[in-house]
């Protein structure tokens, strides 16, 4: 009985029974943040390429798949503005991470005029579009990351 219970047990933890990532556990909750942060109520991307995205993902479904479900958040740290672009897919942004890149920095990286940072977590993309090297950008990134 005891090796059954061990058994089941693999299963459960290795076949998708865990607990799945949501827009609501990603996002970001004031509580997350200091009090510092002021949310704004307008969308603040900093490349015109984040912002078309964000407003038409249908016409990239072709190669991202279907969106389910999108919303943003905008806040103000120190004067630096900007918005994190949650997206919900019908399948795994992952194998279209090469043209994500692509389509919002032109190559493989961020630069000064394209600084959005991409987190893929199952089929959420999360877009951080705030400036360059900013304290902003660094602090909401690895939290998102670490979720």
């Amino acid at each position: 009985m005891k090796k059954l219970v061990i058994l089941f047990a693999f299963f459960y933890s290795f076949f998708g029974f865990s607990q799945t990532i949501t827009l609501d556990s990603i996002q970001i909750k004031t509580t997350e943040i200091s009090t510092d942060y002021k949310v704004l109520e307008k969308l603040h991307c900093q490349s015109i390429q984040s912002k078309l995205l964000y407003e038409n993902p249908e016409m990239y479904s072709f190669i991202l798949g279907k969106t389910l479900n999108k919303r943003f958040q905008s806040f103000d740290y120190k004067g630096k503005k900007g918005s994190i672009l949650y997206f919900e897919f019908d399948k795994d942004p992952e194998n279209a991470k090469g043209f994500i890149e692509g389509l919002l920095w032109g190559g493989k990286k961020p630069n000064k005029d394209h600084p959005e940072s991409i987190v893929i977590k199952g089929n959420l993309l999360i877009i951080l579009s705030f400036p360059f090297n900013s304290e902003i950008s660094k602090e909401l990134t690895d939290l998102i990351a670490g979720k």
